[in-house]
């Protein structure tokens, strides 16, 4: 009885020990909760939702949750260590050269998709003067967008034109509609809805300013720290991009779920949306370019500045 006892142990051991050779990831290792704030539902970061809809997170051992906050106060959670990372690309990068502890680590969309959209009757830029102009909030990317689309077309901020910070996309949908504001730069899904109104699109921003807009900012302390969990992040992210580009019906699908749209909308925001999310997780050089150009204007510095102040490249790199 002892012998066969014996036999019995020695056999589940070494089966056990067999099996975890055998599976690929550790038998018994709890997910990494990782919090990650967006100002709003946008399709410019939606394949982050994507990845973790598809379940690719899991697959790197990390339990994603996403949460809508200012990109004001995400970059004061993401210093102090109340949160993971930031979608927000345009005030991260700003935050680093101010001096901020912040880096971006991946770029997901590479072009605004915000259009310009005006109340009917407006059919250009110039007849904004005298008119208000809706934006997400002071130093977010529809902040700056607006005033290089404004002193493009040699309109003074503030003084032809008033600017006002009303919220997320819905708000600034529900603002145009009430006639609170008369124009606002606004992103899919939303700015479909408002043309199929019959509300006026002036320009698409991403034609003017092909710079990086959406990815994933985080702090240096996280960088230092935890810099696998960063590639595993943006292992399964690029998965998600790459997913929402090789199955298109189904995720046109899937975005009029998340976006509570109909079939047309999601569509028409997928044709829009598809072309400016990267490949590779990097922006492309003109992009780049833009960005820093737009630094320079909004610090006021006499050249543009290096991107390696604002950018951690090694993680999309290896």
């Amino acid at each position: 009885m002892g012998k066969r006892y014996k036999n019995f142990v020695f056999t589940f051991g070494a089966l056990l020990i067999s099996g975890l050779f055998l599976f690929p990831g550790p038998l018994f290792a709890q997910p990494t909760n990782v919090l990650v704030a967006a100002p709003a539902k946008s399709l410019t970061w939606f394949p982050a939702f994507l990845a973790k809809e598809k379940g690719f997170y899991k697959q790197e051992s990390l339990d994603v949750d996403f949460i809508v906050m200012s990109p004001r106060l995400a970059l004061q959670a993401l210093v102090a260590g109340d949160l993971g990372y930031v979608t927000t690309l345009g005030s991260t990068i700003r935050a680093a050269f101010r001096g901020l502890p912040v880096r971006v680590v991946m770029t997901i969309c590479e072009k605004p998709h915000f259009a310009l959209i005006a109340k009917p009757g407006v059919k250009s830029l110039g007849e904004l003067k005298g008119k208000v102009l809706g934006i997400s909030s002071f130093g977010a990317s529809t902040d700056t967008m607006a005033r290089a689309l404004l002193e493009k077309h040699r309109l003074s901020a503030g003084q032809d034109v008033t600017i006002l910070a009303v919220g997320g996309g819905l708000n600034r949908l529900a603002a145009l509609k009430s006639g609170a504001i008369d124009a606002t730069l606004i992103e899919a899904p939303y700015n479909v809805m408002l043309e199929r109104e019959g509300y006026s699109k002036i320009l698409f921003v991403g034609d003017f300013i092909p710079s990086p807009i959406a990815g994933l900012g985080t702090s240096l302390d996280r960088i230092r720290k935890n810099p696998d969990e960063i590639r595993r992040l943006i292992r399964a992210t690029l998965r998600g991009i790459q997913y929402a580009k090789a199955n298109r019906q189904e995720v046109v699908r899937i975005i009029a779920r998340w976006t509570e749209s109909d079939a047309a909308v999601a569509e028409g925001s997928y044709e829009m949306a598809v072309q400016t999310w990267s490949s590779t997780g990097a922006p492309n050089p003109q992009a780049l370019s833009v960005a820093m150009e737009e630094v320079k204007a909004d610090l006021k510095l006499e050249r543009a500045p290096h991107p390696n102040e604002a950018f951690e490249w090694g993680f999309v790199q290896r």
